[in-house]
């Protein structure tokens, strides 16, 4: 934390957290009072992203109304939070699902 609050002193720039949102193991409500206790102390904003699955995982997505909840949560406490919404999801071209498939396809041919 030091670290953090040197850099905003001494930057003027504000911290950003990207902080990805993965069902039941870390979107419940005590996660949102620690990320909130934590972005507080160094004045930071914080992105919340959906985590897109690839099939293979073992971490599945937020349901949506969870995500606005927990960025509801965050809010009320005083820290700004957005949801970054990804784009490509229906096809799979999502963020981190497209790297996958592609390292399957590879592995395939391999």
């Amino acid at each position: 934390k030091d670290a953090l609050r040197y850099y905003t002193r001494t930057s003027g720039k504000p911290i950003t957290f990207e902080y990805v949102l993965l069902r039941g193991f870390n979107d419940g409500l005590e996660d949102a009072r620690e990320l909130v206790k934590y972005a507080s102390d160094v004045h930071a904003k914080v992105n919340l992203i959906e985590y897109n699955p690839t099939g293979d995982g073992e971490f599945g997505r937020t349901d949506a109304k969870d995500a606005e909840a927990f960025q509801r949560f965050l809010e009320e406490k005083g820290v700004t939070a957005r949801i970054r919404r990804s784009r490509g999801r229906d096809i799979d071209a999502a963020c981190g699902q497209l790297a996958n498939k592609n390292k399957v396809l590879g592995n395939a041919e391999g």
